[in-house]
């Protein structure tokens, strides 16, 4: 196995793909090529198209996936029918998500996602994009800095670590991760856990930013829905609660027969449900798993099938 990124709930999520012969499926965040492989190890005959706009993560999984029939696109997620559409695929059997950032990224220093490693702010997981965490952090207004730390990382401290940041800047541009985490330690103190929590806070605030990861995430599950054969279908591992909360609601609107507002009392809608749920509650990774990966702590797994007579 790949030192790249040890996969998540590996075996649950295949299972959940219940894979067949012959069928074609989409690892929508390719990564090393963990999951992917382990589907194959499940399923050899299956058709796999790989996405991820990382590409040291392309590279990583060309190595992994090297025997196998696989096509790897160094795209994001969002441009998944497009690309598959390039690749003259109408539909698919199945698709797995494993949202959010890499182990093999956060270890990598110079990536800039982590503060506990001094880097430049980077975090784009596409490097040959232009945005950077250092141009959001020394560009952005002071009252969007602090709606990107609220909204995108649900920080209580948001407004008063904007200003911090605002006052900073004037002196001196800041440019590496150390610069950022001291600034954000002098608004909520050195060496507690809430300390620590608020720079984990900031710091996922500014790379979900920079990479508009819940707008490409709303839009391409819609995509994977829609893409799904009857029968087909859909797995999600999420780490935080704005990606799980996105992947719920687009799941629970996916069910439902009418969307019209309450007050409607005869639906005018003509939405039809397209999805059932194979697990109601988010699934969660067992003892064993969490004390040999830790990344999988914060886990949660939902899955959902494609109904029957539906395309």
């Amino acid at each position: 196995m790949s030192i790249f990124h040890q996969p998540v709930m590996a075996r649950t999520c295949v299972d959940l793909l219940n894979l067949r012969a012959g069928g074609v499926y989409v690892d929508a965040t390719l990564g090393g090529g963990g999951h992917a492989l382990a589907m194959y190890q499940k399923e050899p005959g299956i058709k796999l198209y790989g996405f991820d706009q990382d590409a040291e993560a392309i590279a990583e999984a060309a190595k992994t996936l090297q025997n196998y029939n696989a096509t790897l696109i160094q795209r994001n997620f969002r441009d998944l029918r497009t690309q598959l559409a390039y690749n003259k695929v109408k539909s698919i059997d199945g698709i797995l998500f494993d949202l959010g950032v890499s182990s093999h990224q956060l270890d990598m220093g110079e990536r800039g996602f982590s503060f506990d490693k001094d880097a430049p702010l980077d975090m784009r997981m596409n490097r040959s994009q232009k945005l950077t965490a250092a141009e959001i952090v020394n560009d952005y207004p002071e009252s969007e800095l602090k709606r990107i730390f609220q909204e995108y990382g649900e920080e209580h401290a948001a407004g008063r670590i904007a200003k911090a940041i605002e006052c900073a800047r004037t002196e001196n541009k800041i440019v590496s991760t150390k610069a950022l985490a001291q600034i954000i330690e002098s608004v909520v103190g050195v060496g507690t856990k809430a300390s620590l929590k608020t720079k984990v806070r900031i710091f996922q605030a500014l790379r979900i930013c920079v990479n508009d990861e819940l707008n490409a995430l709303s839009a391409s599950l819609i995509d994977a829905i829609n893409l799904l054969k009857p029968g087909g279908r859909i797995v999600v591992l999420s780490y935080h609660s704005l990606e799980d909360r996105i992947v719920k609601q687009t799941f629970k609107l996916a069910t439902r027969d009418c969307i019209c507002p309450p007050a409607i009392i005869n639906c005018v809608c003509d939405h039809k449900s397209t999805l059932k749920l194979i697990n109601k509650s988010p699934l969660s990774a067992d003892a064993e798993e969490i004390t040999s990966n830790v990344r999988s702590r914060s886990a949660k797994l939902r899955a959902a099938e494609k109904k029957k007579g539906e395309k």
